[in-house]
């Protein structure tokens, strides 16, 4: 994605994102724009088509999101403006915006094994008090990792795995 469009996503998902006046709003229209997207994407070869019209793409979108008018006219922006195609990563964004509302901080736990759900919980509970908010995790597995955990959370990397810790090792004993 070049500059502009990333600088069109921030821009159409604040728009969308300022409908909402209370966090409640923001949640079901964070999870109208899902859906719209989600449901748009099965037929995403015929909305990305060049040889159908706007009025006959906007037609589709109307008819799909007859329940959420509202989603449904943002949609019908990003066609006139010729931006559909940012529709998904405007949807990201805008969860990352209701995010921001809620107080919520998201982060991804690998481990080497799956953890258990005390271990999950324990795990967003450590990182909450790290970082001073409510973190919601998801939780993957990656058995190279050996045992322990790698951690991202706000653009940060904690790496305490196994493989980590033998490489920083390995590096300490070579250099």
């Amino acid at each position: 994605m070049n500059s502009s469009d990333r600088i069109a996503v921030q821009r159409y998902a604040a728009a969308y994102n300022g409908l909402s006046k209370t966090k409640e709003q923001a949640s079901v229209r964070a999870e109208d724009l899902r859906a719209a997207a989600k449901a748009l994407g099965a037929v995403g070869e015929y909305m990305n088509s060049p040889r159908i019209t706007a009025e006959r793409k906007k037609q589709t979108v109307r008819a799909a999101l007859s329940r959420a008018p509202e989603t449904a006219s943002f949609i019908e922006l990003l066609i006139d403006a010729k931006r559909y195609a940012l529709l998904d990563a405007v949807t990201l964004r805008v969860d990352e915006l209701l995010d921001e509302r809620l107080g919520i901080i998201r982060a991804e736990v690998i481990s080497a094994q799956v953890l258990s759900a005390a271990q999950q919980k324990e795990t967003e509970e450590a990182l909450s008090l790290r970082y001073g908010g409510q973190v919601r995790a998801s939780f993957h597995t990656n058995p190279s990792l050996l045992g322990g955990l790698e951690i991202r959370c706000r653009g940060e990397l904690i790496d305490g795995s196994l493989q980590g810790r033998l490489a920083k090792l390995q590096e300490e004993l070579t250099h």
